[in-house]
């Protein structure tokens, strides 16, 4: 089987768990006899050669141009009949092409693929709530509230200057590309609920498949010191409004004196200074007023975090928005590091309470301060935590999951 995956950015360029899971999945078919995978990274414009739309980056690994934004979700690459990409996918060939997002890349490729490759089936994999939500595809309110339900109406509300006729016909478009589709995959059943709320079921059926890891073994946990407790906590990730960093470093600050001075946060991720100055000036206010129990350590690779993972106890989450399925969490129980994480979305469904993890009441510093009170006080909860903690889904059962679905 040739299968051609397409995905929204390339992991040797950018770090986000969608493109990662995207490039773990090409991995894992390219290592089974019989199957064989091509990939398709969307590059920003700096990357790609003037007037190109494909660049090389390895041995069936390509480079694909792309600037379709979030409102339209259209992109000025010409993708036409006789463009690069078109005959490149002639040669492949391919039986299956996999589009693991659709942002950047643009919709149009979805009928390129239908018109250059008829016999092609066509998957794709949703990731957040793009289609459904012009903010940034977050599902949250431009004054900050949860959405819990798409209505063109109530987005007009977040969006003015745009009518509800117009969001309505967004819809319609968006959903014209996606009848092209022969079937969806969702890593969450959350995020499923989502799109089937917004009719997805009418156009194709919606597989739920977890996102994978490369195999790899358990930690041990780390090894205390004498009278030492478990109150190192970390946060991986994306630093950005989203991601909530705030809301963990006003918890840290909030927490009593005597107990502040016991614990310790260690963030392990960048990308602030690609935000507001006002964020800006609250995460490091945050920070300083935190003084030395919080450490930023900059950006990280992928293989390092074995090695960041060794030196820590829990890994604590902050998110704002109904995450769907943070490639985090699988790294926290792939690694054996217990998970404290928001009440919402695809997060408080990978993260059963007593369970491998904890939640707290999310965008809520005070819920997450009596989280972290209730750990100092509680010796035996790391163990209970620890214990518990649930498998990952590890890339060749990811990947034979998918091979089963292109062949149905």
């Amino acid at each position: 089987m040739k299968v051609a995956i397409f995905s929204h950015a390339h992991p040797r360029y950018t770090k986000g768990g969608g493109e990662l899971a995207a490039y773990y999945l090409w991995q894992g078919i390219n290592r089974l006899s019989g199957h064989d995978a091509w990939f398709f990274g969307r590059g920003h414009p700096e990357f790609m050669h003037k007037f190109a739309s494909l660049a090389m980056v390895g041995e069936r690994d390509y480079l694909v141009a792309g600037d379709a934004g979030i409102p339209d979700l259209v992109t000025s690459t010409p993708f036409g009949p006789d463009s690069d990409l078109a005959h490149m996918l002639r040669r492949i060939d391919p039986d299956v092409v996999h589009f693991h997002h659709y942002v950047h890349l643009g919709l149009e490729l979805i009928r390129l693929v239908k018109n250059t490759c008829p016999k092609a089936k066509i998957i794709m994999t949703l990731h957040e709530y793009i289609a459904i939500c012009r903010n940034n595809g977050q599902m949250i309110k431009t004054d900050g509230r949860l959405c819990h339900h798409y209505s063109p109406r109530e987005c007009h509300l977040c969006f003015p200057h745009v009518s509800p006729e117009d969001i309505f016909l967004r819809e319609r478009y968006i959903k014209s590309y996606f009848r092209l589709v022969d079937q969806f995959v969702s890593p969450s059943r959350f995020l499923r609920e989502r799109y089937r709320a917004w009719g997805i079921d009418e156009l194709a059926p919606v597989a739920v498949i977890e996102n994978g890891l490369p195999e790899g073994d358990r930690l041990p946990v780390r090894p205390l010191h004498a009278n030492e407790r478990r109150t190192r906590f970390a946060y991986f990730g994306q630093i950005n409004p989203y991601k909530g960093i705030d809301v963990i470093l006003e918890a840290f600050a909030g927490l009593e004196k005597p107990i502040r001075g016991q614990v310790s946060l260690d963030i392990f991720g960048a990308g602030l200074e690609d935000w507001p100055q006002d964020y800006q000036d609250k995460v490091k206010s945050l920070i300083k007023k935190c003084k030395s129990g919080v450490k930023m350590h900059g950006a990280y690779e992928p293989e390092e975090i074995p090695k960041l993972m060794e030196g820590i106890d829990w890994v604590v989450m902050g998110s704002v928005w109904w995450e769907n399925s943070p490639l985090v969490i699988q790294e926290a129980y792939k690694y054996g590091r217990p998970v404290i994480c928001p009440d919402i979305g695809g997060m408080a469904e990978k993260v059963v309470p007593g369970e491998g993890g904890l939640h707290y009441r999310a965008r809520d510093s005070v819920s997450l301060v009596s989280v972290i009170n209730r750990i100092m006080s509680d010796d035996g909860l790391f163990d209970s935590m620890y214990e518990s903690l649930p498998g990952y889904s590890p890339l060749a059962s990811m990947t034979s999951q998918h091979i089963e679905l292109y062949q149905r």
